[in-house]
């Protein structure tokens, strides 16, 4: 029991990094949008601590049931939650890179930055959505099941946004290489909310065996 609890409080603090990471993605990209250099270093050195920090947890993590063996039931599952966070995490990182790079003026023409504001939202929310589930583990785990709809409810309207967003792009944007960077980031995003909804199923999995 004290073993379990150690070992979900890891995965709950690995969660709570990654929505730190994402808060930290929304700031990149409205610091790029007022042009602030600052505030997308400041944005962005606090994202790679969020990073690092999913990726400690993640090692840590493997190392207690490692040394657990076969006396943890769902070993397998909580490594997989564990991984997928750390996933989540690298395309993050990714996301922060690509959007660096975009020309901030020619998305202001389009209204892109707007709908790209929305999906970090979403990002933020989903993310948020997940780590309670991981949160609701070491309290209630039969109100697991009640929050994977939330979650659901998250990736469902990521997908209408990254869709409606991709179309607007591929019809606003003139310029070949803006296009299909832009196009990246979009689908980057759109990624991460089904990994969120990945781990929320492992959860829901892991919660079966407490």
């Amino acid at each position: 029991m004290q073993a379990r609890r150690k070992i979900l409080a890891v995965l709950q603090d690995e969660g709570r990094r990654v929505l730190d990471a994402g808060r930290e993605l929304a700031n990149i990209h409205g610091a790029l949008v007022l042009g602030d250099e600052e505030g997308v270093s400041a944005a962005s050195d606090s994202l790679h601590l969020s990073i690092n920090d999913v990726e400690a947890y993640r090692r840590a993590l493997s190392r207690q049931l490692a040394e657990l063996g076969s006396m943890m039931i769902n070993r397998e599952d909580l490594l997989r939650a564990a991984y997928t966070i750390e996933e989540v995490a690298n395309y993050l990182e990714s996301i922060a890179f690509r959007l660096t790079q975009l020309r901030y003026q020619t998305l202001k023409k389009t209204g892109l930055v707007d709908d790209l504001r929305v999906l970090f939202d979403l990002v933020i929310n989903i993310l948020s959505r997940m780590n309670e589930t991981i949160r609701t583990l070491q309290f209630n785990p039969l109100k697991v099941n009640d929050l994977i709809q939330l979650v659901e409810r998250g990736e469902h309207e990521m997908d209408e946004k990254y869709r409606s967003s991709t179309m607007k792009a591929m019809k606003e944007i003139n310029d070949f290489k803006d296009l299909i960077l832009l196009k990246d980031v979009l689908e980057r995003i759109e990624t991460v909310s089904d990994l969120a909804l990945s781990c929320a199923d492992l959860v829901v999995i892991i919660s079966l065996g407490i």
